[in-house]
């Protein structure tokens, strides 16, 4: 028996939960997949939408022996083992244990804004649309932060949605 290895499976689109269960229930194989949690604006609601960190794939731990290969290879929904050549492709403890350590206990990753203060910003939605300003730094609201708004001849702070502003390039 060989040993034990992480592999990246390619999956079909939008069949990554599906090939998970059917790996663990069928195969009792030791599935991760990784999903990044964020908020999006659609229309004028915040929604939290959760969907893989990597579409269309996922990450399996097996043997290279023939009962796990086939079985893999031949779930419905799989399209194929990540590989060089005809040789799969390792994926290093590290990189899994890093993935894991940042998944956190729901095993979603939570999409944080990579906007820091001092960034220039456009508001892109509500009341303050199309206008310019400077991040001061996050409220102590959940996804909101505060904003000095350049309006009128004067830096103006405003609270609003991480998800109503942009980076000005």
């Amino acid at each position: 028996m060989g040993e034990s290895l992480w592999f990246a499976v390619q999956t079909k689109p939008r069949q990554e939960d599906r090939v998970q269960h059917l790996l663990r229930v069928r195969g009792g194989l030791e599935v991760f997949l990784p999903k990044l949690e964020e908020v999006r604006r659609r229309h004028s609601r915040r929604v939290t939408v959760v969907e893989p960190l990597f579409p269309s794939y996922l990450f399996v731990q097996m043997t290279l022996d023939p009962d796990p290969w086939y079985t893999v290879k031949w779930t419905p929904g799989v399209k194929r083992i990540v590989a060089t050549g005809d040789v799969p492709t390792p994926v290093p403890f590290e990189v899994i244990g890093m993935l894991r350590e940042r998944c956190g206990d729901e095993g979603l990753i939570a999409w944080r804004p990579s906007m820091r203060p001092g960034a220039h910003v456009q508001v892109t939605h509500g009341p303050f649309a199309g206008l310019q300003g400077i991040l001061e730094r996050p409220s102590s609201r959940g996804e909101r932060v505060r904003v000095l708004l350049q309006f009128m001849g004067c830096s103006t702070p405003v609270e609003m949605d991480v998800t109503d502003i942009e980076l000005v390039a």
